[in-house]
């Protein structure tokens, strides 16, 4: 917007309103980090709502797009159905940022990531799988998914690339 002549206002107010929700979101996340390095995963406290995952994975896309094109890795994602669940909006979105980010950081140039959704009666799936790198601890995102009653599990192959699945309830079980 600097380095462009002529920006109308609209533009401007628009980038600004982005910039003040995604300060109020990553004080948020740096909040929440502080709190899971505290915790115990046992002693969860998790601000459980009706949330629209479809929608939680897009805006996470849309953010981690820009890195991921500077190396010519395309990401794409795949939904199902709506899926509508019981969680905790941004633990769960601190952990699918922390597994689509490594994705993308850990994966070969000009490779890909694929995020899908999926559910059935009793839960949903996030798939990510990417075309590089190797399965890398990502104790947050554990901590996460267990807290939510949920489960992950990776599978990796040595220059193939890593998936990862999470599961987790529809509805919260306390």
């Amino acid at each position: 917007l600097l380095m462009q002549p002529d920006v109308p206002v609209e533009l401007y107010e628009e980038f600004m309103n982005d910039i003040v929700h995604e300060i109020d979101r990553e004080n948020q996340i740096i909040t929440d980090l502080l709190t899971l390095v505290k915790m115990d995963k046992t002693q969860a406290n998790l601000n459980i709502s009706s949330v629209k995952i479809n929608d939680l994975l897009e805006v996470l896309l849309k953010r981690i797009s820009p890195i991921a094109e500077k190396r010519g890795i395309k990401i794409r994602l795949e939904t199902m159905r709506e899926v509508i669940a019981e969680v905790d909006e941004v633990k769960l979105s601190l952990a699918c940022n922390n597994l689509i980010e490594n994705a993308v950081k850990y994966n070969d140039d000009n490779g890909s990531v694929d995020v899908s959704l999926n559910a059935d009666h009793k839960f949903f799936y996030i798939r990510v799988k990417d075309t590089g790198g190797t399965g890398l601890g990502l104790a947050i995102t554990r901590n996460v998914i267990l807290m939510h009653k949920g489960s992950i599990r990776v599978h990796s192959k040595e220059g193939e690339g890593s998936t990862f699945i999470i599961r987790i309830p529809l509805n919260y079980i306390g």
